[in-house]
């Protein structure tokens, strides 16, 4: 039998550890619909100004949701952080010629992007399709 103290002492370490444990479990997203994704090339282009960066997954552990959330969201707008700025309005695209891959394409005034950066992409709830 376990006394009081001890038992108030257990139950703080359990609360304690529980959101250690969770954050372990996370591969680089906040919630469901965020993901940290890395630039495998950008192109900038003139006549239309625009970005176009095709991307994957940072985590290899993310590569199942990040195509399930591709597949859900394909044509929409949604949002980026690229280091500390947050850039709005930006319309993402599955790839289906590359498996595992997505097509972001930017207003040219958008945080640079280059080979091997990381970005947070964060879907919009709304447009779930399930």
């Amino acid at each position: 039998m376990r006394t009081k103290s001890q038992r108030s002492l257990l139950l703080a370490a359990i609360a304690l550890c529980v959101p250690l444990l969770a954050a372990a479990g996370q591969t680089g997203a906040d919630d469901a619909s965020t993901i940290t994704c890395r630039v495998i090339e950008a192109h900038v282009g003139a006549h239309p100004a625009v970005v176009a960066v095709v991307f994957h997954q940072a985590q290899k552990a993310d590569q199942p949701r990040l195509a399930s959330l591709l597949l859900q969201h394909s044509g929409e707008e949604t949002e980026v952080q690229i280091g500390g700025e947050t850039q709005a309005g930006v319309s993402v695209f599955r790839l289906k010629s590359c498996f595992g891959r997505g097509l972001l394409l930017l207003p040219v005034n958008a945080p640079a992007l280059k080979d091997g950066a990381t970005f947070i992409l964060k879907f919009s709830q709304a447009g779930d399709k399930n």
